[in-house]
């Protein structure tokens, strides 16, 4: 350290102590002119101490005053200016802390409620740290697993930038934004890799940055040309480096950052933007329409916002000539409207642009003619091709199949008007396009559920109708679309264009027609009838393909769509065997439809319904299943497809289409819940929701009405519970109000048919609650409030004696029968703190007893339910069937903790719950025994000491015989006991047994019981996991009685003889081991370790 640098140490150092003491203004302010003192060299060197202090402020969860805070931002500013980081964790903790000192706490993504100062002091602050971060740190920061931090910032900036008052703070933000793009031309040492990098971010900020800055480069002239200009040179800036077209072809062969780090989580995954072929052509379209609105500013008043047009026109123009080739034209308007400015700045300006890309990029393309007589042959020769040649000449075929089409444009719909035409391209399309239907993981492929998995036990018995989680959402296309004929993904995305090339230019009612007609005929044909429909459909209007004109869809289009739609959701379509233990074991090809798109007729036949008499009847091939599960998925992408197509126009289509969407979210196979919700986010995006959550709440009204309509002929039906557990899993709390009288639907069902349809209802209920447990979280004040000690008399201050000798005063004068004698003396003299006695009436404490007692508030109506749905686990508890069984055990954990609130509600549940509960530790599927014993622990957690009692008499003994007796099982046992249920019992009851004990508090007796059933489990012979439970168990006993454990543990092996502090004091004798090669030497020795 160089004499300089020790002398600003010696210099810095007291004011860093002093500050750390005492965090004010007058401190900061005296630490500021030190720094100000200070050579760069040497703050460089001292930089992460001197960072310490005012980094330590800002994490205090206390918010400081704004002036004070304002003062270390400040400083922070000039140390940034000043210096380079060089240290991730100083940017990650310094970025975090900076947005959330701008983030509000209570509105997420809103900006806090503070000073402009304030704001302006933390934007600059921000802007200096990472103009100060060295490229290696930045490459970090615009990595995948940042990503959600770095839109965060992003959206606070571009909420500052749009709507505060202030225009130095605005300009600000939207500098901050620039440098946090790498777009600001002190970032212009960037390299190549770390350009990339952050282009690959930033593409999924593009839409919220492109629109937010568009809204204000078209506002009021009132907000200054200053903020205009900047918005136009951000605007420019961040889409001319997101979509530069040496960005964007370098981008092709790779992947973004992050996305084969087995780490990434598939949500964090889905966040990323991958900047492909197709997401270039959709963004530059959307761009597009923004790129009009912005042209309206070339009528600006100031000539400054019009030569910052002419500089936008110019970088795009320039380095996104390929990328935005779809926006040249109104750049080239903009730029062209601006020749003739009046300001010789811009109008030269705008010719010197122009005549640059003249002289560059304009030309002409030679066009080529194609003769229909060519795609007919080659349509001809395309189904021999498919089944004969390679992959690369299927490949060559289609390209060019794909290229007449392009080329031919219009003429494609007169070509197609020949019936041979069209035969023989349809049925190449057919043939190419038949789907592999022998994979197994398709039909074995489960949604994961509650309980185990649903089996066939008797005529009614039902499959466990499962949930689909959001969270486990991903792209299923490629898993599910395996192809007989070809493999290569190249392939399928040139089927796609042609299918979608022949809906652009084609008939699209004759088309459909024609599919239609195939997919009606054949069952061979049907799945690619529908796959090739979608991509019709999909390419009608254009918005997925490149290089035509995007169109709105007609009238017609919306009458083919709802006609496709009822045809795919009519029962004999959509009520298919997926699963060998179906309640669809047989169709037929005529049966009632969607009667107003709710439920099927009850006058209508129902002869396609046929419920399975025996597992052994109707066995159905895994193929056939295969077969069904994947044309039940390709209607449900068309669906999507429909959505997508109509946009906004699919809301009328919703009360027909969305209740059998929301029925398959919840079926019991995996590949055909996600696809369900794929399509239902597919008509969320379309019809403008949000969520699912939020397109349900909106339809509730009509769902409710489909699901209630539904179980009054739950024979026809079966499967309506699945779209109630559905619904409520994707919904708030809002929408308990609505389906409060199905909820009572299904409990008074349940009453009527416990024998038979326990296990359907049941699940639905156990989505109730555990919704409510989501809707209506644990209030964390109670759950984290800590019991005092048994043992200790904390005695506070003097006034709690006071109180406790009053109290004792007043029962021992109970107890004597002296009650209201007036003669007796009944003053009591009080000694306060400072010595003198003062006399208190009782006729005061007599007046205070009779206050009215406090009014008991209503039960809430999700309270209610939980009470409900528990008053028939009660009874179900003891069910014959062992799956039911495990669902009631876990419907009771669920609502325990919903109860945990409400201790009136709580308790008296728990006293009518303990008898039935108490049997499930003796049942005979050991099964049911581990969920039971986790039931116990979660009893325990909730109530606490008030089931000690019960525990200890009914618990206590069927737990240490089944530990005593196991455990000399498990000691003589090889590897293979580990694989048993035996085994993962014992696991499971020495981990929540240590926990259980500290909740209930039990006492020195039952500490000794539980000490002795486990301490052959502290034997080193015991399997490791065992042994590890053991010791965990002695962990928490040690907590309530430490003396009983050492004396327990002291028996089993004694390393030190304890010695007598004095000669008058006999030796203590121990019988433990002395020998360190007992078997209990290494667990004891550990254990002995902790008590000292």
């Amino acid at each position: 350290m160089a004499e300089s640098t020790k002398e600003a140490f010696r210099r810095l150092r007291p004011c860093c102590v002093q500050l750390t003491k005492e965090q004010t203004v007058q401190n900061v302010l005296q630490m500021r002119k030190h720094l100000g003192e200070t050579s760069k060299e040497d703050l460089q060197e001292l930089q992460e101490y001197v960072l310490f202090p005012l980094r330590l402020l800002l994490k205090q969860k206390q918010r400081l005053h704004e002036s004070l805070t304002q003062a270390v931002l400040e400083c922070m500013t000039h140390v940034f200016q000043h210096t380079h980081v060089n240290h991730w964790d100083m940017l990650e903790d310094t970025f975090t802390q900076l947005c959330i000192l701008l983030s509000s706490p209570n509105n997420h993504g809103q900006v806090a409620d503070m000073s402009e100062e304030l704001k302006l002091a933390v934007v600059t602050t921000l802007k200096t740290l990472l103009l100060a971060s060295d490229t290696s740190l930045l490459l970090t920061l615009y990595s995948t697993k940042w990503l959600p931090m770095l839109g965060h910032a992003v959206s606070i900036l571009l909420s500052m930038a749009e709507q505060e008052g202030a225009r130095k703070l605005r300009l600000e933000a939207m500098e901050c934004l620039v440098v946090l793009a790498g777009c600001h031309p002190e970032c212009a040492g960037f390299g190549s890799s770390l350009e990339k990098h952050i282009a690959d971010s930033f593409a999924s900020f593009l839409p919220g940055i492109t629109m937010t800055l568009c809204r204000v480069i078209t506002g009021d002239a009132k907000q200054g040309h200053a903020v205009t200009v900047s918005a136009i040179e951000a605007w420019s800036k961040i889409v001319a480096m997101v979509m530069s077209d040496s960005s964007l072809d370098n981008n092709q062969s790779q992947s973004s950052v992050g996305s084969h780090d087995p780490e990434m989580s598939e949500r964090l995954r889905s966040v990323q933007v991958r900047r492909t072929e197709e997401w270039r052509s959709s963004t530059a379209e959307k761009l597009n329409v923004l790129l009009q609105r912005i042209s309206a500013v070339v009528t600006h008043p100031n000539w400054r916002v019009r030569l910052a047009l002419v500089e936008f026109g110019e970088t795009l123009l320039m380095k996104c000539t390929k990328s935005l080739q779809c926006c040249t034209s109104p750049l080239l308007q903009l730029l062209v409207s601006l020749v003739g400015d009046d300001y010789p700045q811009v109008a030269d300006r705008c010719r010197q642009v122009l005549s640059t890309y003249s002289g560059e990029h304009l030309g002409s393309r030679p066009l080529v003619e194609i003769l229909e007589e060519n795609l007919h042959s080659l349509a001809t020769s395309l189904p021999r091709l498919v089944r004969t040649a390679d992959d690369e000449k299927k490949l060559s075929t289609l390209n060019l199949t794909h290229g007449y089409l392009n080329l031919l444009g219009p003429r494609v719909m007169s070509l197609l008007n020949s019936a041979a035409h069209l035969r023989r391209l349809s049925m190449a399309l057919v043939q190419i396009l038949e789907l592999d239907i022998t994979d197994i993981k398709i039909v074995e492929q489960r949604t994961p559920g509650v309980g185990v998995p649903a089996m066939s036990v008797s005529r009614t018995a039902l499959p466990d109708p499962r949930e689909s989680s959001a969270a486990a959402h991903y792209n299923t296309a490629n898993r599910m679309k395996r192809f007989r004929h070809f493999q290569a993904p190249h392939i399928y995305s040139l089927l796609i264009q042609i299918s979608q090339l022949l809906g652009y230019h084609g008939d699209l009612s004759l088309l459909v027609d024609h599919f239609l007609d195939l997919y009606q005929q054949s069952s061979l044909h049907r799945k690619q009838a529908v796959l090739i429909l979608s991509l019709i459909l999909l390419g009608s209007t254009g918005t997925e393909l490149t290089d035509v004109a995007a169109r709105s869809p007609s009238e017609e289009t919306t009458d083919i769509i709802s006609s496709l739609l009822e045809e795919y959701i009519s029962p004999k379509n959509w009520h298919l065997p997926t699963s060998s233990q179906s309640e669809y074991t047989g169709v037929s090809n005529t049966g009632p439809g969607w009667s107003g798109g709710t439920t099927p007729s009850i006058t209508a036949s129902s002869d396609w319904l046929m419920p399975r008499s025996s597992p052994g009847e109707h066995q159905i091939s895994f193929q056939t299943l295969n077969s069904n599960i994947l044309q039940i998925c390709l209607q449900l992408e068309g669906i999507g497809v429909f959505a997508k197509v109509l946009g906004e126009n699919f809301k009328v289509l919703l009360i027909q289409g969305l209740y059998p969407v929301l029925e398959k979210l919840g079926d019991e196979s995996a590949v055909i819940s996600e696809t369900a919700y794929t399509t239902l986010t597919d008509m969320c995006e379309s019809c403008g929701y949000g969520s699912v959550g939020q397109l349900i709440a909106q339809n509730a009204d009509y769902l409710v009405n489909a699901i209630s309509l539904c179980l009054r002929h739950y024979s026809l039906n079966p499967r309506a519970p699945q779209a109630l557990t559905v619904m409520l899993q994707y919904s708030d709390k809002d929408i308990l109000p609505l389906v409060q009288d199905t909820i009572e639907e299904i409990l008074l069902a349940l009453d009527q048919h416990h024998e038979d349809r326990s296990v359907s209802f049941m699940r639905v209920l156990q989505s109730l609650v555990t919704a409510i447990n989501r809707w209506f979280p644990l209030n964390k004040t109670e759950e984290t409030r800590q019991r005092p000690s048994r043992t200790i008399w904390d005695v506070e201050k003097s006034q709690s004696i006071r109180d406790f000798l009053l109290e004792y005063h007043q029962t021992k004068k109970a107890a004597d029968g002296i009650l209201g004698d007036s003669s007796v003396d009944d003053d009591v003299t009080d000694v306060g703190h400072d010595g003198k006695e003062t006399t208190k009436d009782s006729g005061n404490e007599e007046a205070f007893e009779m206050e009215e007692p406090d009014k008991k508030p209503d039960i809430p109506i999700h309270i209610k339910n939980v009470l409900e749905v528990l008053a028939r686990c009660k009874h179900l508890m003891s069910a014959a069937d062992p799956r039911l069984r495990l669902q009631v055990l876990d419907i009771t954990c669920e609502g325990l903790t919903a109860l945990q609130d409400s201790k009136d509600q709580l308790l008296p549940q728990m006293h009518q719950l303990w008898q039935p509960f108490v049997h499930r530790l003796e049942d005979s599927e050991p099964l049911v025994i581990l969920k039971a014993f986790e039931t116990l622990c979660m009893m325990g957690k909730v109530c606490g000491d008030f089931i000690r009692k019960r525990v200890v008499k009914e618990v206590w003994p069927k737990v240490t015989t089944f530990l005593t007796n196991q455990a000399k099982i498990s000691l003589k046992a090889g590897p293979a006991y580990t694989h048993t249920v035996a085994y993962r019992l014992q696991c499971a009851i020495l981990e929540g047994l240590g926990p259980l004990c500290v909740k209930l508090e039990i006492g020195e007796t039952e500490v000794d019981t539980i000490a002795c059933a486990c301490v052959p489990y502290l034997s080193t012979r015991q399997p490791h996991k065992l042994q590890e439970g053991g010791c965990s168990v002695f962990d928490a006993l040690i907590h309530l009685e430490p003396d009983v454990v050492w004396l327990t543990l002291c028996e089993l092996y004694c390393p030190d003889v304890p010695q007598p502090p004095h000669t008058c004091f006999p030796p203590v004798q121990v019988s433990g081991s002395t020998s360190e090669k007992c078997e209990y030497a290494a667990n004891v020795t550990l254990l002995l370790g902790k008590l000292r």
